[in-house]
């Protein structure tokens, strides 16, 4: 059992989270932008295939960065229905996919900005 500083504590945390998804998600939608603005008139074979490749990474992580809000939402409803409720477990495999989803897109930033230099 947690205290309630600490459950409050969590949620906090979890309100943070759905903060930072946000942003990357209007990260994603600038670099995605920045593609749009890049490829008219593109016509080698790798850059076009390196401009799909970019626009459906985009498209899957603005899904993904969704699905984990929605997540994130929903666990926060429950911590807030049921505050006697262990949320450890269920808080910290949150934790691990925002870390993998984060560690992830900033590794998608880099590659397309190594792509767009080139």
């Amino acid at each position: 059992m947690i205290t309630e500083e600490q459950h409050l504590a969590l949620i906090d945390e979890c309100k943070k989270w759905k903060q930072e998804l946000t942003s990357y998600r209007e990260k994603i939608n600038q670099l995605r932008n920045e593609l749009y603005l890049f490829a008219p008139g593109k016509t080698d074979h790798e850059t076009v295939e390196g401009i799909e490749h970019f626009h459906n990474q985009f498209h899957i992580q603005l899904i993904n960065l969704h699905d984990l809000k929605h997540e994130i939402k929903h666990h926060i409803f429950e911590a807030e229905k049921h505050p006697n409720f262990g949320h450890r477990i269920p808080h910290h495999y949150l934790k691990d996919k925002l870390d993998i989803l984060f560690n992830f897109l900033e590794a998608l930033e880099k590659d397309f900005h190594q792509f767009m230099n080139k």
